[in-house]
């Protein structure tokens, strides 16, 4: 399909729902992501302005990419990395 073809009504619709699919998905990735700092807040791994590169574990040294989009310096997937 070329960039600048004309979208269908179904591909349109298509784009949308995805587009509305991912939003919902951003906001409770968004709901998580505050969830987990609070919990590292109040166990006192952090104090609300140092930045922890992995959600989920203090044995990363920071990201750096693997072949597979994940962190080459921790086993916890994308999504528990304190990146985006």
């Amino acid at each position: 399909m070329d960039i600048n073809t004309d979208l269908t009504e179904a591909q349109k619709r298509a784009l949308q729902e995805n587009s509305d699919d991912l939003e919902k998905l951003q906001s409770q990735l968004d709901e998580a992501r505050s969830k987990a700092r609070s919990r590292l807040e109040s166990a006192g791994l952090t104090n609300g302005t140092d930045v922890i590169n992995c959600l989920a574990c203090i044995g990363c040294d920071g990201w750096s990419p693997d072949d597979d989009g994940g962190c080459a310096n921790c086993p916890h997937g994308f999504f528990s990395h304190n990146v985006i």
